[in-house]
């Protein structure tokens, strides 16, 4: 193989990679979402399809988010049937503790909700 030809092939290859790295995000199955971060999805969402993805993505967040209330209030009752109070001087109230973080989990779900609700309402109004 000659310099010349060498050199093509290399140029060639580099500008497979180079094209393979920036499409890479793109290139998914139909099951997949492509890796982009809720800000660039948020700031690029012009379509039905966007909107929808972004609510189905609040959706799944308001899911996660339910299920770790839900495992703070098992918590907060097994702390209860321990005696609820535990620290070097027995007074950090971890019952107490529990269900503020399962609160805050709820509340966080219901904010998800909400966004997902816009979301949806922007996706059918979007052509």
């Amino acid at each position: 193989m000659n310099k010349k030809s060498s050199w093509f092939i290399g140029a060639i290859c580099g500008m497979a990679l180079t094209l393979g790295l920036s499409l890479g995000g793109y290139a998914v199955g139909a099951d997949q979402a492509p890796s982009l971060s809720m800000e660039q999805q948020i700031l690029g969402a012009k379509s039905k399809v966007d909107h929808e993805a972004l609510a189905a993505q609040y959706e799944r967040e308001a899911k996660e988010l339910q299920a770790k209330a839900q495992e703070h209030k098992k918590m907060a009752r097994a702390y209860d049937k321990a005696g609820g109070y535990f620290g070097a001087e027995g007074k950090f109230d971890m019952v107490r503790h529990c269900n503020n973080i399962a609160q805050k989990y709820e509340d966080a779900a219901k904010e998800n909700l909400a966004l997902a609700k816009i979301h949806r309402g922007l996706a059918e109004k979007a052509k």
